[in-house]
C-alpha cells in the first residue's frame, strides 16, 4: 500500500507539471538598455520631459546617484567593471594614467553578458582612446557582438565623425541628417529590431556624446567649443540666460580647499560668464536631442514586441560645473573658459539615474545614496551574468522594493595624481554629508541639510567635531576597500553640537 501511495503521488506530480504551460516553466530573461549621456549634471533633466515620462514616471528615480570619480574614462571604467578606480586602475582619461588600454578588457560586464547568453550591442562613445593603437581604428573591444563605437577623437564632433562598426569604418557628413545623436538613435532602432528576432535576450549600451563639448583638436585632452543642438532645436535656448544659482561665482571661497587652484579662485570676468552661458545654451539644446533619442528607443522596443520585457536605465558618466564656486576651466581648445568636472561638488558628481521595466516600481523615488559602481552589479542581478572579478558596488534591484537598504550608506569618491596638476582628493558622501580630504591634510565638510548649495564648509566648526571624526574614520575604511569592504554603513550620525 505504501508503494502504491508513492506511485500515486508521482503520477499526480507529473500530471500537474504537464498542465503547466511550457512558457511558464522558465520566464524569458529581461533585455537591458542603458542610455548614458556624457557630462550631464543632475539639474538638467527639466529639458528632457520625454525621458522623465517614459522612464522616470514609468519607473523609479534615484535622486541621489553619484559617480565615484567625476571624469569620463575612470567613471565609465567603473560602470563596466563594478569597481572603484583604485581597483580597476583607470585613473585618468589618457594613457598611461588611464584610457582604454589601461582597463583590463577581459573582465567587463559585456564579457559576462556574452557568457550568460546575451546578444551585446554598443552604440556611441566608449572609453577614451579606444582602438587608437592598431593604426586603423578598427579594434572592437572584447564582449561586443555588434559594435558601433565612436572613433576618437572624432567621437567629440557632432558632425563629420567616424564610427567603427565591427571593424569597418564609416565617416558621416555634415548635413542635418548626420547629427550624431540622431545617427546613434537610428542605429539603435535598427539594432533593436534585429536583436529582437534572434531568439535570445539582448543588452544595448547607447552612449551619445551629448552634451559634451566639441573636443577634437586636442583629442579630448582639453574641453572645446559648446555642444551643438540638433538643427530643429538650434534656437530654443539661443537667448536663455545662465542660471544664477546661489553658488555661481561664489563671493567667498575662503572655506574651500586649495585643490580648487588659485587660478580658479579669481572672480569671473564678463567674458567668462558669456562663455559659460554659451556652453549652457548648447548643452540644454543638445539634451533635447537626447530626449528624442530616448523616445525613439522606447518606440522601437514597442514596435519590436520586446518593450514589456526590457529594463531601461538612463544615466550619465559625470556632471559638469558651470561657474559654481567660481569653478571653470581656462585651459581649453578655444581659449575661452568652459565648465569643469573632477571636483566632489554636486554639480560634478551627482547625475541622473532613472530605471523602468517589468517589476520596477512605477512613479517611485529612492532618496538613499547610490554610486555608479552599483550599475554593473545591478545589471548582473537583472541578467544572471556572473563576473569573475570582485564587485565593489551593490545591486540596486532589492533597493527598488526596499529603499531603506541604503539608509546610512557611505560611498567613496576618489581622484589621483594627474597631468593637469590638480590636487587629488578622497571623499565620503552620505545622504546628508560630504567629507573630503586632500593629501596635504586639507579638509571640507558639507552639511546638505543646512547648506544645499555647498557654500560653507563645517570642518572647523566645533559643533561638527564628532560627525567629522566618524566620517573621517569611515573614509579611511573606504580608501583601500575591495568587494564587500566597500559597503560601509555610517549609521545614524549625531546632530551637530551633540
Amino acid at each position: 500500500m505504501a508503494r502504491l501511495g508513492r506511485i500515486s503521488a508521482v503520477l499526480v506530480t507529473l500530471l500537474l507539471l504537464a498542465a503547466v504551460p511550457a512558457n511558464a516553466a522558465k520566464a524569458p530573461r529581461h533585455n537591458v538598455v542603458v542610455i548614458m549621456t556624457d557630462d550631464q549634471d543632475f539639474r538638467s533633466m527639466h529639458v528632457m520631459p520625454k525621458t522623465v515620462k517614459l522612464i522616470g514616471k514609468r519607473g523609479t528615480t534615484f535622486s541621489h546617484f553619484f559617480v565615484s570619480f567625476s571624469l569620463c574614462c575612470p567613471s565609465r571604467a567603473t560602470y563596466y567593471t563594478g569597481q572603484y578606480a583604485h581597483n580597476h586602475g583607470v585613473k585618468w582619461n589618457n594613457y598611461p594614467q588611464g584610457g582604454f588600454y589601461k582597463l583590463r578588457q577581459n573582465e567587463t560586464f559585456p564579457v559576462w553578458l556574452r557568457r550568460a547568453g546575451y546578444w551585446t550591442i554598443h552604440i556611441g562613445k566608449y572609453l577614451n582612446e579606444t582602438d587608437q593603437r592598431d593604426g586603423q581604428h578598427t579594434q572592437v573591444p572584447l564582449g561586443w557582438d555588434d559594435y558601433y563605437g565612436g572613433v576618437d577623437p572624432t567621437t567629440y564632433q557632432y558632425y563629420g565623425f567616424t564610427i567603427n562598426h565591427n571593424g569597418a569604418l564609416k565617416t558621416y557628413g555634415k548635413t542635418p541628417k548626420d547629427y550624431s545623436t540622431d545617427v546613434y538613435a537610428n542605429l539603435a532602432v535598427s539594432a533593436i529590431g534585429k536583436a529582437a528576432k534572434k531568439g535570445k535576450p539582448f543588452f544595448l549600451g547607447l552612449a551619445p556624446n551629448a552634451p559634451h563639448t566639441w573636443a577634437f583638436e586636442s583629442g579630448a585632452t582639453k574641453e572645446g567649443a559648446p555642444a551643438t543642438p540638433p538643427p530643429r532645436y538650434a534656437n530654443v535656448f539661443a537667448n536663455t540666460p545662465l542660471p544664477n544659482w546661489p553658488d555661481f561665482d561664489e563671493e567667498d571661497v575662503s572655506d574651500k580647499p586649495a585643490m580648487l587652484g588659485q587660478l580658479l579662485k579669481w572672480p569671473m570676468s564678463a567674458d567668462d560668464k558669456a562663455s559659460l552661458t554659451d556652453h549652457y545654451r548648447g548643452r540644454m539644446g543638445a539634451l533635447m536631442g537626447v530626449d528624442d533619442m530616448v523616445a525613439k528607443v522606447v518606440g522601437e522596443l514597442k514596435k519590436a514586441g520586446v518593450y514589456a520585457n526590457t529594463d531601461i536605465i538612463f544615466t550619465s558618466d559625470n556632471g559638469w560645473m558651470l561657474g559654481e564656486h567660481r569653478l571653470r576651466d581656462p585651459q581649453t581648445e578655444t581659449g575661452k573658459v568652459a565648465g569643469v568636472k573632477y571636483f566632489p561638488y554636486e554639480g560634478s558628481t551627482r547625475v541622473p539615474l532613472l530605471m523602468a521595466g517589468p517589476g520596477i516600481p512605477k512613479g517611485k523615488t529612492v532618496d538613499g545614496v547610490a554610486v555608479n559602481a552599483d550599475l554593473a552589479e545591478t545589471i548582473d542581478s537583472i541578467t544572471g551574468a556572473k563576473p569573475k572579478i570582485v564587485q565593489d558596488g551593490r545591486s540596486l534591484v532589492p533597493v527598488l522594493r526596499k529603499p531603506s537598504l541604503l539608509d546610512g550608506r557611505g560611498i567613496l569618491m576618489e581622484t589621483f595624481e594627474n597631468p593637469r596638476g590638480v590636487s587629488p582628493y578622497t571623499a565620503i558622501r552620505t545622504r546628508r554629508y560630504l567629507y573630503s580630504m586632500q593629501p596635504n591634510g586639507e579638509e571640507q565638510l558639507i552639511d546638505y541639510k543646512v547648506d544645499p548649495w555647498e557654500m560653507e564648509s563645517k570642518h572647523k566648526d566645533p559643533a561638527y567635531a564628532k560627525i567629522k571624526e566618524i566620517l573621517k574614520a569611515k573614509l579611511a575604511e573606504l580608501v583601500p576597500c575591495k568587494g564587500a569592504t566597500c559597503q560601509v554603513d555610517v549609521g545614524t550620525l549625531p546632530e551637530p553640537g551633540r
